[in-house]
């Protein structure tokens, strides 16, 4: 039985298709059951398209300011 600490570990080898058929069978299977393992993954695979690709998304108006302010908070 495929536990949650079980799909952390093996997450990277199971996105890259590189776990045996036994232990991808395990993990879908647990992933139709367990909520947070489901959306571990699927942020994870998410994530890799966006780094893969270099996509650069616009900030949204003023967040360089306010992130430059609040850093200067920190400073002091």
């Amino acid at each position: 039985m495929i536990r949650c600490e079980d799909v952390l570990r093996e997450i990277s080898n199971y996105i890259d298709g590189e776990v045996s058929v036994d232990l991808r069978t395990g993990i879908e299977e647990h992933l139709r059951g367990c909520h947070g393992c489901t959306v571990l993954v699927g942020t994870t695979q998410k994530m890799l398209v966006l780094v893969a690709g270099n996509y650069v998304l616009p900030l949204p108006a003023g967040v360089s300011e306010r992130l430059l302010e609040r850093l200067a908070l920190l400073e002091r």
